[in-house]
C-alpha cells in the first residue's frame, strides 16, 4: 500500500532503505501496520538535518535518518532496525538508564557535551555529545518509542580544552623569565593534560650528531633521560620525518615499521618506549628541537593529542626564544636592553611628532597590516580620539619629566576591533641626551580585561544572591525558634523550610539561574507526596518563573504542605489537593491551592509564620496578592501575580 509508505519519502537514502526492507519477519512488523505514532515521528527524522532517530518497541529497534547513518561508518546499514542495546552496546550502561527514565517518566532528557567512553572494534576514545531523547506516545497514550537527536561535539570540547590549556601555558610562562623555568612549568601543564609518562624537551645539533634533552616531567615509573643522545638512535626514518617537520606518531613501538631494526628497538624499550608522539620544531629550515611525549604502553594518539602538543610546542619554542633573546639583548648596548626591560610583546617607535619610525612582527600582526603599511603613519591613526588625547598627554608629561610612563590604551586594528593594550613608553636619546623619539613596548590585555570584568560582574551576581539567602534564612530561623515553640518542633520545621529553600535552589542551578517553569517547581516542591499514591495533582499552561518569585513560590506551597498534613487533606488517607493556574487577565497569573476530603476546616485562632510568610512574602515578591480561604470543605489558597514581576525575563520578553 503505498500511500502508508508516503512518509518515507524525502527521507533520503535512509527512507529508501527502509522502504525497500521486508520488516514482516521483526518485531515491528509490515510497514502498513505500523502505528501512526511511529510513522509521523519517524517522517519527522528522516527529513531532519540533525542526526535523528526513533527507537521503538520493548527492543528500542533502531531507525534512523542519512545524518545518522554518517555517524555510524562501517555499522551502517547494518545497525538499521536491531536493538539500541546492541547497536550502542558500548555506552549502552549510560543510556540504557536515560532511555528508561524517559519511559518511566515521560519526560525529555536534553544533554550537553555529555563524555560517552567509545569502544569501537577495539578501539577505546572518549567523545563528547549533544543530544535529546524524547518521548513519543502511542495510540494507547503509553510510551511506544524515544526520538533521538545526537549533534557531536567532540572537536568543540577539546578545541576549548586546548585553548584553556595553552591560555594557562601562555600566562604561566609570561610570568617566568629563565628558560629552565619555563620548560618545568611547560613540561608539568602540558603533562597534566597529555596524561603520558613522560613529556620532554629536547634541542638538536646535527653537526655534532647529538640530541640534547634539557628537561623531562615523568610519571609512574617512567625514568628521567634527560643529557645527550645519539641522534641514529631513534631511527632513520624517523630523524628523515622530523627533519622535514612531520609529526611521529607511533602508537605500538613493538610493531611499528619505522622501527624495525633490532637495535632501534631495544634502544626503545631500553628507555621506556612503548609509543611516542614527537613534534619537531623547524626554524629558518633547519631542524632545532622537539617536545616529545612518551607513554609505557601501547596508545592510540589522537588528532587531537597532535594538535594540543604541536601548539604547546610552538609556543614553548617561542617563549624560550625570547627569554633567550631577552637575556642576551640585557647583555648588549643599553638601547636595546632598556628597550627589553620594559615589555616583550610589541614594539613600536616613533619620533616626537609620534610618526611611527618602526614595529616588531608581533605588533604589525596585532594590527593586521605589515609592517611597510604602518611606518610613517601617526600613531593617532590607530587610536580612538580619547586614545589620541592620553597618548599626546603621556609623550608631553615624559618630555617635561622624563622617565617611563605606563597606561593603557584603546588600539584600532585594520578590521576595527577595539584592543586593549598595556604600554610602557620612554624617550629616546641622542648622544647629546636631546630627546629625538620615543619607543613603546606594549602587552595585549583585551582578552584579560574581558575575563576581568566577566568575574566582577559574576563576584557581584553572588554577593547579591548570598546576602538574599542569608536574609531568607535568617526571617526563616527567626521565625521557627520564636519564643514559646518547642525546641523539637522548631528545629524540625526550620530543617524542612531549609531543605525547601535548598529545593528551589538545586532547581535553579540545573536552570543556570534564568529561572524555572512553575510545573517544575510544583512537581519539585510537591512530588515527593505521590510517592505511595497519586495524592497532589496540578496543572496549568507554559509558565517560567524568575528565580525570586521562584523561591518564594516554592517557600508557600512547603507550608501549605506541610499544613495539609499536619491538619488538612494530606493528614486522611482519603484527602487530596490540586494545584492549578491560569493567565486571569493581561499580565496576570492566578495559582490556587485547593484541599478536599480532609477534616472539616475551620478558620484558626491565629495565623502562623506558614501563613503570615504566604501572604506577605508573595505579595512582595508577585508584586500580587495571596487570600486564604477556609472554607469547610478544605483549606483554597489563591494567589494573584504580575507576570511583568514574576516571569523569568526572556519568558516575559
Amino acid at each position: 500500500m503505498p500511500e502508508l509508505q508516503a512518509f518515507l519519502s524525502g527521507g533520503g537514502e535512509m527512507g529508501a532503505l527502509i522502504r525497500a526492507e521486508d520488516w514482516s519477519s521483526t518485531p515491528l512488523g509490515p510497514i502498513h501496520d505500523w502505528p501512526q505514532s511511529l510513522r509521523s515521528t519517524l517522517g519527522i527524522a528522516l527529513r531532519s538535518t540533525t542526526a535523528s532517530a526513533v527507537y521503538w518497541g520493548p527492543g528500542h529497534l533502531f531507525l534512523y535518518n542519512d545524518a545518522w547513518a554518517a555517524l555510524l561508518v562501517d555499522r551502517h546499514p547494518w545497525a538499521l532496525g536491531r536493538p539500541a542495546e546492541e547497536v550502542l552496546k558500548d555506552v549502552w550502561p549510560i543510556l540504557g538508564d536515560q532511555f528508561g527514565e524517559v519511559l518511566r517518566n515521560g519526560q525529555a532528557i536534553n544533554m550537553v557535551d555529555t563524555l560517552l567512553v567509545r569502544n569501537l572494534g577495539g578501539a577505546v576514545f572518549d567523545s563528547y555529545w549533544s543530544y535529546s531523547l524524547l518521548p513519543v506516545a502511542s495510540e494507547d497514550g503509553t510510551i511506544g518509542g524515544v526520538l533521538a537527536q545526537v549533534r557531536e561535539s567532540t572537536k568543540f570540547v577539546l578545541r576549548a580544552r586546548r585553548d584553556a590549556m595553552l591560555l594557562r601555558l601562555a600566562e604561566q610562562l609570561r610570568q617566568l623569565g629563565r628558560p629552565e623555568a619555563m620548560l618545568e612549568a611547560a613540561l608539568d601543564l602540558i603533562s597534566e593534560e597529555l596524561d603520558a609518562a613522560r613529556i620532554g624537551y629536547a634541542e638538536v645539533d646535527e653537526k655534532a650528531g647529538t640530541i640534547s634533552i634539557l628537561a623531562c616531567a615523568t610519571r609512574g615509573d617512567s625514568a628521567d633521560i634527560s643529557g645527550s643522545h645519539r641522534i641514529p638512535d631513534f631511527g632513520a626514518t624517523i630523524n628523515d620525518d622530523l627533519r622535514a617537520g612531520r609529526t611521529i606518531r607511533i602508537d605500538d613501538a613493538a610493531t611499528d615499521p619505522r622501527l624495525a631494526e633490532p637495535e632501534i628497538r631495544r634502544r626503545y624499550d631500553s628507555i621506556g618506549v612503548k609509543s611516542a608522539l614527537v613534534v619537531p620544531i623547524v626554524s629558518d629550515e633547519r631542524y632545532r628541537a622537539m617536545l616529545f611525549a612518551h607513554h609505557d604502553g601501547p596508545r592510540s594518539w589522537t588528532d587531537h593529542h597532535e594538535a594540543l602538543l604541536r601548539q604547546a610546542t610552538e609556543h614553548v619554542w617561542r617563549e624560550i626564544s625570547r627569554a633567550r633573546a631577552e637575556a642576551a639583548l640585557r647583555d648588549s648596548e643599553e638601547r636595546y636592553r632598556r628597550i627589553f626591560e620594559q615589555a616583550n610583546d610589541l614594539i613600536i617607535t616613533a619620533d616626537l611628532s609620534q610618526i611611527i619610525t618602526d614595529c616588531n612582527p608581533a605588533a604589525a600582526d596585532a594590527m593586521e597590516m605589515s609592517r611597510d603599511e604602518i611606518i610613517g603613519r601617526s600613531i593617532t591613526d590607530f587610536l580612538t580620539p580619547a586614545g589620541a588625547d592620553q597618548a599626546r598627554e603621556m609623550l608631553g608629561r615624559k618630555l617635561d619629566r622624563g622617565g617611563t610612563t605606563r597606561h593603557e590604551l584603546d588600539v584600532i586594528s585594520r578590521s576595527g576591533k577595539i584592543l586593549n593594550w598595556e604600554i610602557n613608553s620612554t624617550l629616546t636619546l641622542d648622544p647629546s641626551g636631546r630627546p629625538v623619539g620615543l619607543h613603546a613596548i606594549a602587552r595585549d590585555v583585551t582578552e584579560r580585561r574581558r575575563a576581568e570584568e566577566r568575574q566582577r560582574l559574576l563576584v557581584n551576581e553572588l554577593n547579591h544572591r548570598v546576602k538574599n539567602t542569608l536574609a531568607l534564612v535568617q526571617g526563616l530561623a527567626l521565625q521557627s525558634f520564636k519564643d514559646g515553640r518547642d525546641p523539637g518542633e522548631a528545629r524540625e520545621a526550620f530543617q524542612k523550610r531549609l531543605a525547601a529553600l535548598a529545593t528551589a535552589h538545586d532547581l535553579l542551578t540545573r536552570e543556570s539561574w534564568e529561572g524555572a517553569t512553575l510545573e517544575r517547581l510544583v512537581e519539585e516542591a510537591l512530588g515527593h507526596h505521590n510517592a505511595q499514591d497519586q495524592r497532589i495533582g496540578w496543572a496549568g499552561p507554559p509558565v517560567t518563573l524568575n528565580p525570586k518569585a521562584a523561591v518564594s513560590l516554592v517557600m508557600a506551597l512547603h507550608e501549605l504542605s506541610t499544613n495539609a498534613a499536619k491538619y488538612g487533606a494530606m493528614s486522611v488517607p482519603e484527602g487530596r489537593v490540586t494545584v492549578s493556574w491560569q493567565l486571569t487577565g493581561p499580565g496576570r497569573l492566578g495559582i490556587e491551592w485547593r484541599e478536599r476530603g480532609g477534616p472539616p476546616v475551620a478558620p484558626p485562632a491565629r495565623r502562623g509564620f506558614g501563613f503570615r510568610m504566604i501572604e506577605r512574602a508573595l505579595a512582595a515578591d508577585l508584586a500580587g496578592g495571596a487570600r486564604l480561604d477556609f472554607e469547610r470543605e478544605g483549606l483554597v489558597c489563591r494567589i494573584d501575580a504580575s507576570l511583568h514581576e514574576a516571569a523569568a525575563r526572556s519568558a516575559a520578553a
